[in-house]
């Protein structure tokens, strides 16, 4: 399979889901698409196989958080580390749409580093890497970020903990979550919730939590 086969059912799931994606930019998708099913008949990469389940249940995604990182107050160019990237969901598609500032995907498994590299390779994203590093290591060697994102990475809790000193002045770490962002009672000590988003998919609600360090804005 070829992304010029895929490009036809791409562009009707796009547009059912009410995106309108320019040539080049869906011309991309669908190479980073085909790129994932065919690596995926060998591993497990996802747990989807068929093309309509990765654009409904894991690519429109990238399509909400896009217009979710527009509305926060980031720099022109941010520096941002997208940790426990795995087969580059949601970075990859967010990468084709949203290009702003240096984008890092950490991941540490083999396999699935050796895929993004395989995959930016192939697409020649923008000012955009991928790095076969532990997070706990790759944190201690890189400078503060403007925005970190975690999908199911690690518990949110745990990783706040982990990220204590790591975000740039107004930085902001954003979670991919299936439930409604916590109580202000309920987050860590340090760390206060400064945006939300609710959007819907055809698998169900899903939300974007991003927090803030207290104390750290400028």
């Amino acid at each position: 399979m070829h992304e010029e086969s895929l490009l036809p059912e791409l562009h009707c799931l796009l547009d059912e889901a009410g995106f309108t994606v320019p040539g080049d930019q869906c011309t991309r998708l669908a190479q980073y698409l085909e790129l994932l099913l065919r690596w995926n008949s060998v591993m497990n990469l996802t747990g989807f196989r068929h093309l309509e389940d990765i654009v409904r249940k894991l690519i429109l995604d990238s399509f909400h958080l896009e217009h979710f990182l527009n509305s926060l107050l980031l720099p022109v160019a941010p520096r941002t580390y997208d940790l426990g990237a795995g087969a580059g969901l949601p970075g990859i598609p967010l990468r084709v749409l949203w290009q702003q500032g240096d984008y890092s995907l950490v991941e540490a498994r083999e396999k699935r580093a050796l895929f993004l590299q395989t995959a930016l390779a192939h697409l020649t994203l923008p000012r955009t890497r991928a790095i076969r590093a532990r997070v706990e290591d790759f944190l201690a060697e890189h400078d503060t970020a403007d925005l970190i994102l975690s999908r199911a990475f690690m518990p949110w809790r745990k990783l706040l903990a982990l990220l204590s000193g790591k975000l740039a002045p107004n930085g902001a770490v954003v979670f991919m979550m299936l439930e409604p962002a916590p109580s202000a009672d309920a987050v860590p000590r340090g760390w206060r919730v400064c945006a939300g988003h609710r959007y819907t998919l055809p698998s169900g609600e899903r939300y974007f939590w991003a927090f803030q360090e207290a104390g750290h804005e400028r």
